[in-house]
């Protein structure tokens, strides 16, 4: 078992290691840049918590279901997610990097 596997759970480390690849199938295109274009903005209790359970519907649950899930977020969430996936692999990258 790698780093990745050990501290991303379940199929978290398979989706992480499709995004070091280039492939984000969790998030449309025009979604991730629209994340991108403002500055973070401060996340309220709840949407940490929702952001928390969305992130364990992404490590146990098939790609369609995690669609499903993210979808329903509101827009800020949504950014929040997408924000916090990209910084996942950017940590997983640069983790990689240090091993190689």
């Amino acid at each position: 078992m790698d780093k990745l596997e050990a501290e991303a759970p379940g199929l978290l480390s398979v989706r992480l290691r499709e995004g070091l690849c280039g492939h984000h199938p969790l998030f449309p295109v025009d979604e991730i840049r629209a994340a991108f274009a403002s500055p973070d903005a401060p996340l309220s209790r709840e949407q940490v918590r929702e952001l928390g359970e969305v992130l364990l519907v992404i490590a146990r649950e098939p790609i369609d279901a995690v669609r499903d899930t993210i979808e329903a977020l509101p827009p800020s969430s949504r950014d929040a997610l997408i924000r916090i996936y990209f910084r996942l692999l950017d940590r997983a990258a640069a983790e990689r990097a240090e091993t190689q």
